[in-house]
């Protein structure tokens, strides 16, 4: 692949602010026709008035039916997605004894079920083409552990596990699968914590646009560190 993604399409979750639209903006500049998902119809729609997306379609990336439909939409309006960019998240903070366990499934289902299931979606018919890029936004948080962020720390390291799985199972396939895992981003998920931004989302924007459309086939599998 080249730096240009023309004629390529793209889906992205959490496309609605934070690093997803800001990944999608990055897209959109390389040629790429990109559809936002996300739960909140009015900060898609924005996106794509602003010029950063062709398509919204407003969903719970944890919801199967909605990731089908998903799919369906963007294949009606699009065309075949060459590029998944998995970047939807949220973050629920609390020690473990004093953890609603709702709310912890809430965010394995939404940061590692979602990815799970998008992936799922798009695959046959990359399979089908020989061609694909299946991406996902990790975290420095799936590399160490701090305190109150067990259900947000085991859900990124989880997520880098099903993604060096799923481009094993994909090695020669013409599909490749990688993690870009930045520290600390200025966003509103941030704040919620006492880590100050390291980093602003263009700037994570730019490496995920870069594994999309120029890293090697070789790198199928890594996760691309974005910290020091």
């Amino acid at each position: 692949m080249t730096g240009r993604l023309d004629g390529r399409t793209a889906i992205v979750t959490g496309g609605g602010r934070g690093i997803g639209a800001a990944v999608a903006r990055e897209l959109t500049g390389r040629g790429a026709r990109v559809t936002v998902f996300a739960r909140t119809a009015a900060e898609l729609e924005e996106v794509v008035r602003s010029g950063g997306a062709a398509l919204a379609v407003a969903g719970d990336v944890a919801a199967e039916a909605d990731v089908v439909r998903l799919r369906a939409a963007h294949e009606r309006v699009l065309g075949p997605c060459d590029v998944l960019v998995h970047a939807a998240g949220i973050l629920e903070r609390g020690r473990v004894e004093a953890l609603d366990p709702i709310a912890w499934r809430r965010v394995l289902d939404v940061n590692l079920t979602g990815a799970f299931l998008v992936a799922r979606a798009v695959l046959p018919g990359m399979r089908s083409r020989g061609r694909g890029r299946i991406l996902a936004i990790a975290s420095i948080s799936g590399h160490v552990g701090t305190p109150e962020g067990s259900a947000y720390n085991a859900s990124k390291w989880g997520l880098i596990g099903f993604a060096k799985s799923l481009a094993e199972e994909l090695r020669g396939s013409g599909v490749q699968v990688m993690t870009v895992s930045p520290g600390g981003v200025d966003t509103r998920m941030l704040a919620q914590t006492p880590f100050p931004p390291a980093m602003g989302v263009d700037e994570v924007a730019r490496v995920v646009g870069w594994c999309a459309a120029e890293a090697p086939d070789a790198m199928n599998g890594s996760d691309v560190e974005v910290f020091g």
